[in-house]
């Protein structure tokens, strides 16, 4: 039952996420992300036995583990990529600001040259 359950939260979330690309509310790389989480949701739903085995390829005695282990890891990796892409709009944005500020001043000087 609870496989059910949980299958059925990653088709909702695979849609969702279809949708929202749909009416241009994600763009391609954020609903990738996501649908990779949705995906795998589904397949793990789909496969319980999966865990045990790669948990006891790998020495894990408790298998719940390893997707706590992995939920955690590609929770910090999305963290880190969502960083760098702030720090790539911040950098933008601030080189945009200092091209319009030298703009303006040309401007000026252009308006105050022809009074």
């Amino acid at each position: 039952m609870t496989n059910i359950v949980i299958l059925v939260i990653g088709a909702l979330l695979s849609v969702t996420i279809f949708y929202m690309v749909r009416k241009d509310k994600m763009h391609g790389p954020f609903a990738t992300w996501w649908l990779m989480v949705a995906l795998a949701t589904i397949i793990l739903a789909a496969f319980p036995q999966w865990v045990d085995v790669v948990a006891s390829q790998i020495g894990i005695v408790y298998p719940p583990t390893l997707i706590l282990v992995l939920a955690v890891s590609l929770i910090l990796i999305k963290m880190l990529t969502m960083d760098m892409a702030l720090t790539r709009k911040e950098r933008k944005i601030r080189r945009l600001t200092q091209r319009m500020a030298i703009i303006e001043n040309k401007l000026d000087q252009v308006i105050q040259k022809n009074n």
